[in-house]
């Protein structure tokens, strides 16, 4: 028991140390396991069918990881164009991410199924992925290039309400990138619920 609790000790103290001293964009995080983990591939299960699910940037412009909730109001609001996005921009591959702790199965698969988004959404059991890419709400969406970097992270609108948006954060910097532009906002005010991470609290 107390080898356990020193090896949580170290594990968040090196997280600490990692956020606020690794200069950003970074391509190599740690996990729980202390091993390294490349931001341009995600791997989990599906929440709907618990399969194994792996995307990548592979052969792509990038990939775009959207951390999103089944019971967050912001979220909700930008789901239609969580679903347009991937058809509008194919030369993107797309996940998304459930990390919140405290929305359960039933109710996570029942948003999900009627949701029909066009790419998968990973479980995130303990927030690890979130920890990883240092996602704070639900909307929070990463672009990362075949290289790791983090081309874009943020927002995806500059409203809490999509309707009510004035700016589309993430629509532009996708068309950046597919323009092969830089982006020209490559960070943004995430808008949205915080992340339920239960017992685990990095930031």
């Amino acid at each position: 028991m107390k080898n356990r609790t020193l090896k949580s000790r170290i594990y968040k103290i090196t997280l600490f140390l990692i956020f606020t001293i690794t200069p950003w964009p970074f391509t190599l995080l740690l996990t729980n396991s202390f091993a390294s983990v490349v931001l341009s591939q995600v791997s989990g299960k599906h929440v709907l069918n618990h399969k194994t699910v792996t995307v990548s940037s592979k052969n792509k412009k990038g990939l775009v990881v959207l951390f999103i909730s089944a019971v967050c109001p912001c979220s909700a609001s930008h789901l239609n164009e969580l679903k347009s996005l991937p058809k509008e921009y194919p030369d993107f591959n797309f996940v998304g991410i459930h990390s919140n702790q405290n929305e359960n199965e039933l109710v996570t698969q029942n948003y999900f199924s009627k949701a029909e988004l066009p790419y998968p959404i990973l479980q995130d059991p303990k927030a690890t992925i979130a920890d990883q890419y240092r996602a704070k709400k639900t909307p929070h969406a990463f672009i990362i290039s075949p290289k790791g970097q983090i081309l874009y992270q943020g927002g995806i609108s500059d409203c809490e309400t999509f309707q009510k948006a004035k700016r589309k954060y993430l629509r532009a910097a996708l068309e950046d990138l597919h323009q092969g532009r830089p982006v020209a906002q490559p960070e943004t005010r995430t808008l949205g619920c915080i992340i339920d991470r239960g017992e685990s609290h990095v930031f």
